[in-house]
C-alpha cells in the first residue's frame, strides 16, 4: 500500500502506525459489537476494554 504524505496522514498521527499495521488476535472479538480486538486490546465501540 502507498502511504499519505505526513502532514495529511491522520491515522498515523493519532495512532503511530498505519491501518494496515495493526494486529488482531483471529481469536478475540468483542462480546458487544462483535468486531475484532487488537493488540491494546480495543474494538470498535471500546467494550473489549472495559
Amino acid at each position: 500500500m502507498e502511504a499519505l504524505p505526513a502532514e495529511i496522514d491522520d491515522h498515523r498521527k493519532l495512532f503511530g502506525k498505519e491501518p494496515w499495521e495493526v494486529v488482531y488476535d483471529p481469536r478475540d472479538y468483542c462480546i458487544i459489537c462483535n468486531t475484532r480486538v487488537d493488540e491494546y486490546g480495543y474494538c470498535a465501540c471500546g467494550g473489549a476494554a472495559d
